[in-house]
């Protein structure tokens, strides 16, 4: 197992914490799960360390973005119902509810680079270094999963 230096998670909370946050708080729309979701990541870190410490932050956010689908698909599966929120709170949910159903159909990796892009503000070299592929690959897959998007909204309509 590799150990990972405490001054290197430091450093990657200091560093990544604001950037996945938001990506967080975008999927789960909640404040607080967002940042206890975040957490999590990062005790997941600790408690069991990636296999190398080369792409940490690539592997806390595609650890945190798992988290969040997990804990998003428990509260819709297991309240059954929605609450009686304000009407423009109602919209905003409707919004969020389209683009989680529309992030929902596509590949994890077409995900991973949705939101890195349009949450985060990741440039496609940054989302190339974080995710540990080619600034090409980030075209190619923001492409194909903007077109599935695409259809699959047209096909709701």
């Amino acid at each position: 197992m590799v150990t990972i230096d405490a001054a290197v998670w430091a450093e990657l909370y200091r560093r990544e914490f604001p950037r996945v946050y938001r990506a967080l708080l975008a999927v789960l729309g909640n404040p607080d799960r967002a940042l206890d979701t975040l957490q999590d990541a990062f005790l997941e870190g600790l408690k069991k360390p990636p296999a190398h410490d080369e792409n940490l932050a690539g592997w806390l956010y595609v650890v945190a973005l798992r988290r969040a689908r997990r804990s998003a698909l428990a509260r819709v599966v297991g309240s059954g119902r929605l609450a009686s929120p304000a009407t423009d709170e109602i919209e905003r949910l409707l919004d969020r509810m389209q683009v989680g159903t529309l992030l929902a159909e596509l590949s994890e990796r077409q995900r991973a680079v949705v939101v890195a892009q349009y949450y985060l503000g990741l440039d496609h070299r940054e989302i190339a270094e974080r995710l540990g592929i080619k600034r090409g690959t980030v075209s190619a897959t923001l492409a194909q999963a903007k077109a599935r998007m695409r259809a699959e909204a047209g096909r709701g309509s």
